[in-house]
């Protein structure tokens, strides 16, 4: 048996991108252990949907704009209408930390506005569209993904910090709000996850390697396949007595 046997997942952001594709690992590791999975993006997820289903897996992918409310209340009633509830939902869209570093005097307005528009509004249409179902069966794990830059922050990225540190935030609050329906609301961050772009920088650039590596209690890569455990802890009846949280997957960094 599984640790998710009859769960419904829905795992935002969960096609295969060109970086660490969390989303898509995610997926899966819900699926291994015997979810079934909603798995959303703005691009296709149907690769993703078929690796589950090929390992003997229950899957729906779903063509999502979490910036849309819309799109998010027609990607909850599909997952209702197939799988018949909602159990957890996993915030993993965003726009990622590789943006282009840019000074807080430089940000224009329609790239403040974007990130927020993904990483906080996009959370926030899926928990309201999502609570009602588990309202109704008084239970449900929300996980929101976060960032090691919560904590440390981050020169020249003020707009993709300030919108994790609300997530961060959103999960505290949401914990207090829903914690009587039964609905656990927790944060799963973590540091800098080496994927296949940044690789072989990691590899070759001493001084990227140093920049990472150096702050690590563990000098060792961090990889997508490294959150599973916290992940599905998380989403587990092994943390139904855990909200407000906020687990750090990392090698030993130091977090002011």
């Amino acid at each position: 048996m599984g640790r998710l046997d009859n769960r419904v997942a829905i795992v935002t952001g969960g096609s295969h991108g060109e970086r660490a594709a969390l989303g898509a690992v995610f997926a899966k590791a819900l699926a291994a252990e015997g979810a079934n999975v909603v798995v959303a993006d703005i691009r296709d997820c149907s690769s993703v949907v078929g690796e589950i289903e090929a390992a003997g897996g229950r899957a729906l992918g779903l063509r999502v704009d979490v910036r849309n409310q819309d799109s998010v209340n027609a990607m909850v009633a599909a997952a209702v209408g197939r799988f018949g509830q909602i159990d957890i939902l996993v915030n993993n869209a965003a726009i990622g930390s590789n943006i282009p570093p840019v000074s807080v005097t430089d940000i224009g307005m329609d790239a403040w506005d974007d990130i927020y528009a993904v990483n906080v509004r996009g959370p926030f249409l899926c928990v309201k569209a999502a609570v009602p179902h588990m309202r109704l069966r008084n239970y449900g794990k929300i996980i929101n993904i976060g960032s090691s830059m919560m904590y440390s922050g981050a020169p020249n990225r003020l707009h993709y910090v300030s919108a994790k540190g609300a997530v961060l935030a959103m999960s505290r609050a949401l914990s207090r709000e829903l914690g009587p329906h039964g609905i656990c609301v927790n944060t799963l961050a973590y540091g800098l996850v080496t994927s296949r772009i940044n690789e072989q920088a990691l590899d070759d650039d001493i001084e990227y390697r140093n920049h990472a590596f150096k702050p690590r209690a563990m000098p060792v890569h961090l990889r997508a396949e490294d959150l599973v455990g916290g992940l599905v802890f998380l989403a587990s009846a092994e943390s139904d007595h855990m909200t407000g949280q906020c687990l750090m997957v990392d090698p030993g960094s130091i977090h002011n």
